[in-house]
Parts: C-alpha cells; structure tokens; sequence
C-alpha cells in the first residue's frame, strides 16, 4: 500500500508541474477558490480531467498560445495536505479563527531564448523550485491569502504574492470568486526574468536593463465552478496582470514582442474520486 501512495503522489506532482508549466510558466497563485455548499468531502479527493488555457508565451509577452492542459487536484481532508495545479504543493499546520498557514512549493520552469518571438539571445532562466509559506483568512463571503516565497536554484529570487477574493454561491452547485491580486518580487528575481546583461544585450540587441526590487504587478482574477453532479465539475477561470514599472521597464515588455497587459483564459472539466 505504501509503494501505491508514493506512485501516485509522484503521478500527482509530475502532472501538477506540466499544468503549471503550460499556464505560461507561472508560479503565482491565480485564485483561492472553494468547495461548492453540500456534504464535506471524504478524507481524500483525488480531482482530474482535460482542460486549455490561454496565455502569454513568457510574462511580458504581447504573443499567445493556446495548449492543453491537465487539471488536477489531491488533497486530504481539504487542505490539510494538498498538490494542485491551482494552489501548489503544501499543507495547513494552522487552523485557528479562520486563520490558516502553512509551507507552500510552487513551480517555475525553465524560460528558454527560443520561447516565443523577442527572447532571441536573452539566454536560459533555469527551472526554479519556490518554497516558503502561506497564510489564508477566511470569512463566509471574503477570503484573503499572501505567500512568501524563495527560489531554490533557477533565478533565486524573493516573491510575495496577495490576493482577495470575493466569494458568491448561486445555488448549491455554482460557485464565484474574484478579486484583485498583487505580486512584489527581489532585484534578483527581477534580473533573472526581465534583466539584461552585457552578454545578453551584444546577443539579442537590447539595451542593458539592470532592475531593482519593486511591485511587479498588479492585476485581478476570477473563477467559476460548477458542480455538475458528485463526481463531475466545469471550471473556468482568468487573470488579468498590468505589469508594473519594474517589469514594464525590460526591453523584453517595451519592445515589440512584448506588452505589459497580460491575460490568461482557460476551461477545465474534472472527475472526483474519493475515499
């Protein structure tokens, strides 16, 4: 039994990690969602189905594509324990008067020159593991989060993400949340992603641009789910992103290629399996 665990965690994690690398290679949060009114869940929910997403090619791309996505989602007992494209990988130690906190990993893959038009001789971000903690407050109809996070190799940079959302059930089966976000990130982590060095300005033409720490951005998002029956689910969701100076700054977001409004689109389904 203990080997079928491990399999399936690793499954969990592996498919967590395309999703995410496919939503343009996010790691930042994009809403906090909730569980339809009804019966509570059994001790685990094992969530999965297709889904696509829409979304820049990297963050400060003005070009999109469009690709197929998994949506999955394990939990135990609802976030005493959970690995989801959504909400990362993590655990709720604190669970207190709404209060709720614990250690949070999220993913950023690699960023390569040949990931879309106007990165040609920016070089290769490393892929990035983020680990740090969460703190979530929660009210019938508000809910709030904040991560802090710090690259593990890949650029090493510092992160902080907010976020609210507004909470509206329309019946028992139809759920909305929504509200503004907002992500600070570190000079390093700001290098890394929207930088240029003396070797990458001789290869690609662009300016040497050497950012500080700052607001990266600001921006609101949105999802909707509705629970078809017990087992099955519609999800759709969006973010809209402005870049901030900071970001917008890079001649990867000023120049041609790139813009400094950001949208990401997408619709999943999802079967439930629980025990």
């Amino acid at each position: 039994m203990g080997s079928l665990w491990r399999s399936w965690l690793v499954i969990a994690l592996c498919v967590t990690v395309l999703g995410q690398h496919s939503g343009s290679a996010r790691a930042q949060p994009t809403s906090i969602g909730s569980e339809p009114s009804g019966p509570p869940p059994k001790d685990w929910t094992f969530d999965i189905g297709p889904g696509v997403v829409m979304a820049p090619w990297f963050e400060g791309s003005a070009y999109y594509r469009v690709l197929p996505v998994p949506n999955l989602d394990l939990r135990y007992r609802r976030d005493k324990i959970f690995i989801s494209a959504r909400d990362g990988v993590g655990a709720t130690l604190l669970d207190l008067d709404g209060f709720k906190a614990g250690p949070i990993l999220r993913y950023r893959f690699p960023r390569y020159e040949w990931d879309g038009p106007g990165l040609f001789g920016t070089g290769f971000v490393p892929f990035t593991i983020e680990g740090g903690g969460f703190l979530r407050y929660d009210l019938p109809f508000l809910a709030a989060k904040v991560e802090l996070r710090r690259g593990l190799g890949g650029s090493n940079g510092l992160v902080f993400d907010a976020l609210v959302d507004g909470k509206i059930r329309l019946s028992d089966s139809v759920f909305l949340s929504g509200g503004p976000r907002l992500s600070v990130t570190d000079a390093t982590f700001n290098q890394a992603y929207f930088g240029i060095n003396a070797t990458q300005s001789a290869a690609s033409g662009y300016a040497q641009y050497y950012p500080g720490a700052g607001l990266r951005s600001v921006g609101v998002g949105a999802s909707a789910l509705w629970r078809l029956n017990d087992r099955l689910s519609a999800v759709a969701f969006g973010a809209y992103n402005y870049l901030a100076d900071t970001a917008a700054n890079s001649p990867l977001v000023s120049g041609p290629a790139g813009s400094r409004n950001q949208l990401v689109l997408g619709a999943a389904f999802s079967w439930r399996f629980s025990w």
